[in-house]
């Protein structure tokens, strides 16, 4: 598939550099003035935990970059690696030169699919998540690239094109993991790390942040408190074994998310990744405050650590 990805940032980098490397035609879509800057290409310090692809992996990627589309170019599939905040828009931008193709919201969710189906027919695009992060240090893309990439359709439907999509990932030796509700599966992995997400913010160093127990431990009941609010929303929980994280004791939870975020290399990764995008945390966490009220479930521990993203955000 002609595949164009928006922008440059961390996800679009790696995955575009993954699918490129896989033999599929990757284009990425800048600012105007800005394709210059990658004449020379990127460099890339991987992570890469791919089955058959070497762990680490220290690349060059000689992106290819444009400042326009037009319908005769044919693209196949759009992937959108935005902030959910930037999503409406990007599709607003690129949809009038789009074409037919398919586009692939590459983005963590909370308000549902409403704002997209008012844009997009249904036919016209799927839902996912990756399975990696990281951040820039000196120029260097310092990330990590997961084994899998989560993926739907918003139905929960197979259709030929999540099957084409998938191929392409399975090209580039990712697996697909296919939800067959991949909204509650958005909402549920964004409320999993929003709850961390704004406690890390109080100092945006692991190591304080790790070494204050009382803040892990109202991060723990914050995300309780999230998962809560999941279910009113409909998700059945019990689905997501991931989920059974925060029904450990919470003293257990805490030796573990200590020695988590202490020993293993991706999350410290991911994390380098979460202290540059506290502006997407903030917005997440807004939206799910709104929800709560429209609820009427009180969230006294996750408003606590919401406070210290707006505080990091002043």
């Amino acid at each position: 598939m002609k595949t164009l990805v928006l922008g440059t940032g961390v996800i679009g980098t790696i995955y575009g550099w993954a699918l490129a490397e896989a033999g599929i035609d990757v284009t990425h879509y800048v600012r105007k003035g800005k394709s210059i800057t990658f004449n020379d290409g990127v460099k890339l310090d991987l992570l890469d935990e791919r089955k058959g692809h070497r762990k680490y992996n220290t690349t060059h990627y000689a992106l290819k970059c444009v400042e326009e589309i037009l319908p005769s170019d044919n693209y196949e599939l759009i992937i959108l690696p935005t902030n959910s905040y930037q999503t409406e828009e990007a599709i607003k931008i690129l949809l009038p030169q789009s074409g037919n193709a398919v586009f692939l919201i590459f983005a963590s969710n909370w308000e549902g699919a409403e704002f997209i189906d008012r844009l997009l027919p249904r036919e016209r695009y799927l839902m996912g998540y990756p399975d990696g992060g990281g951040t820039r240090r000196q120029g260097v893309f310092w990330t990590n690239l997961g084994a899998e990439v989560h993926l739907g359709e918003v139905d929960g439907k197979t259709t030929l094109k999540l099957e084409k999509v998938k191929a392409l990932f399975i090209q580039a030796d990712m697996k697909p993991d296919v939800q067959d509700n991949i909204l509650h599966w958005l909402w549920l992995h964004n409320a999993m790390s929003i709850g961390i997400w704004a406690g890390f913010a109080k100092y945006r160093d692991v190591q304080l942040f790790l070494k204050d127990r009382p803040l892990l431990a109202q991060c723990y009941r914050a995300s309780k408190e999230l998962q809560e609010l999941c279910r009113l929303r409909g998700v059945d929980i019990k689905k997501y074994p991931e989920a059974a994280t925060f029904r450990l004791p919470e003293w257990l939870f805490i030796i573990l998310f200590r020695r988590l975020w202490t020993h293993n290399e991706s999350m410290q990764r991911f994390t380098a990744h979460g202290a540059d995008s506290l502006q997407e945390a903030k917005a997440n966490f807004d939206e799910m405050i709104k929800t709560a009220n429209q609820q009427g479930f009180d969230m006294p521990n996750m408003k606590a650590v919401g406070l210290y993203l707006s505080n990091a955000l002043q």
